[in-house]
């Protein structure tokens, strides 16, 4: 399953299947640190052609590195320095890793130069989602960001694009604070 992004900021799209429908929206107002994640919800009337989003987290970023950013998702107030668990260097950099609904652990791989990754956290490291930024075609094909989610994934692909939210917005201030800011 793929997802495409209307934007390069996971933060701050619409997220639409291949054939073109929206299934995810992201919200960030610039003045806040704070991302609301709504979900599409099916229409009954099938003459009514009107997307109807119903909301299905939310995302605060706390500045101070003595606080820990929040996410609130399926009725839970999870504090990411709990929710997450920071994985050991390597050249990739730093992951965090979570246990997913079904009780299995998963690892999102990240940088500042390489795509996040999201992986069984076991010895066989079986890819689970990834997610492709945007390409200008210079180096490869154009395309717009896209989020791929394989099917060992699907069964929670909510809680996959709200932690890709997470995870991005993270890589991203971190990049930012090594280059000395800009976006």
């Amino acid at each position: 399953m793929r997802l495409y992004l209307s934007t390069r900021k996971p933060w701050n799209s619409v997220y639409t299947t291949e054939d073109g429908q929206v299934v995810y929206r992201t919200t960030t107002p610039w003045f806040e640190r704070r991302t609301s994640i709504e979900r599409i919800v099916p229409n009954k009337d099938k003459g009514d052609m009107r997307d109807e989003f119903a909301h299905l987290a939310e995302v605060d970023y706390r500045v101070c590195i003595f606080l820990s950013s929040h996410i609130r998702y399926a009725g839970q107030d999870l504090v990411t320095r709990d929710f997450f668990r920071k994985g050991s260097w390597s050249w990739q950099g730093r992951g965090r890793i979570f246990t997913g609904p079904d009780g299995i652990e998963y690892k999102w791989k990240f940088g500042a130069h390489i795509r996040a990754e999201l992986r069984l956290n076991d010895g066989t490291k079986t890819p689970v989602a990834c997610y492709h930024r945007r390409s200008l075609g210079i180096l490869s094909p154009a395309h717009p960001a896209y989020l791929e989610v394989f099917p060992i994934g699907e069964h929670m692909v909510d809680l996959i694009v709200v932690t890709l939210i997470y995870i991005e917005r993270l890589r991203q201030e971190k990049k930012e604070a090594q280059s000395g800011g800009g976006s």
